[in-house]
């Protein structure tokens, strides 16, 4: 009797274990399959936003030419026709502003079977991307472009921006009071350091010439720029019409290049009615800072010339993106979504 028990009990230990070892077995597939749909979608959504990124630099210019760029590096990507569905080119602040791809693929089960399930499993993803011109800054210099100046601005060429007492207008000779500091320290600390600001923002102008504190915050950030971007061909590689950064080292909006100090922001305003008066910047403006540490920035005491190239850039200098702005020099994308 008691040997019949026992046989009982080795039978249903059989059954049971059966039973736990094809738990296992079908646990195990699902990890298998699902680790492959993992790394499937993260593939589908590296291809999407590669193929957006390279659309979005047409645009808002050329949705046509938009659309064929990211079908062809989604083709790059290992997407197929098939994969590929209708691509969107859409507003968000601008006219074709902004694309969508959506691409998708099936990809078959290989060791769920066990459990019954078959067939195929059709995974998707998709990228927003769009094109915009920086709506906050940093490394911004306290002086103050006029919007006519910069709409007429010569590139790749050295110009001259004066701070000068025969061409200021009723004490007002270009600086700014960034970041709410002012007095000729607060001045001299923004053009070493570099200062925080917005499209938008409501700046105060700086009235007085402060020959002194141009000529010692220049010559001082000039003296701790790194050797390896104190030229603009180390800095700049040219591109269509345009500049990107040579390295990330020589962008002084990344970790790298916190060095870099000759590229620099200025904002861009309208005329002010001259003394303190309060201005809104409209955009900004990217110079490379020409200067030479043995020049005699400030020669006498009424101006200053600070020697700059403006730089019509296409890169993304790391900032908020805000609407496109066709007037800017800055124009970057960047995945939205």
């Amino acid at each position: 009797m008691f040997r019949f028990l026992w046989w009982g009990e080795s039978g249903q230990g059989l059954v049971v274990g059966t039973l736990v070892m094809v738990m296992i077995l079908g646990f195990a597939a699902m990890t298998v399959d699902v680790g492959l749909l993992l790394h499937e979608k993260r593939e589908l959504q590296n291809a999407a936003d590669a193929a957006a990124l390279a659309g979005v630099q047409e645009l808002p210019f050329s949705p046509v030419d938009a659309e064929l760029r990211a079908q062809e590096w989604a083709d790059k990507n290992g997407i197929g026709a098939d994969d590929l569905e209708p691509i969107e080119i859409s507003t968000t602040h601008v006219a074709n502003d902004t694309i969508t791809v959506r691409v998708k693929r099936d990809v078959p089960f290989m060791f769920a079977r066990v459990l019954d399930l078959s067939g195929d499993n059709t995974i998707r993803a998709d990228a927003t991307a769009r094109i915009g011109s920086p709506s906050w800054g940093s490394n911004v210099m306290p002086w103050a472009l006029l919007k006519s100046v910069q709409e007429n601005a010569v590139y790749d060429t050295e110009v001259t921006i004066k701070y000068s007492a025969q061409e200021g207008s009723s004490g007002d000779y270009g600086a700014l009071a960034l970041l709410g500091g002012t007095g000729s320290q607060a001045y001299y600390d923004n053009i070493l350091n570099g200062a925080e600001t917005c499209v938008g923002c409501v700046e105060s102008t700086e009235p007085g010439n402060m020959v002194g504190k141009t000529e010692a915050g220049l010559h001082d950030r000039l003296d701790s720029t790194s050797e390896a971007c104190d030229e603009f061909g180390e800095v700049f590689t040219a591109v269509d019409d345009g500049w990107r950064f040579s390295s990330n080292e020589c962008n002084p909006w990344k970790e790298a290049g916190a060095d870099s100090n000759r590229v620099v922001l200025i904002p861009v305003i309208d005329d002010p009615d001259g003394g303190r008066d309060d201005v809104t910047i409209i955009r900004f403006a990217l110079v490379f800072l020409a200067n030479e540490l043995e020049d005699d920035i400030c020669p006498t005491g009424l101006g200053c010339d600070v020697e700059a190239i403006f730089v019509k850039v296409y890169d993304d200098i790391g900032m908020l993106i805000g609407p496109y702005d066709p007037g800017s020099d800055i124009r970057f994308a960047r995945l939205v979504e």
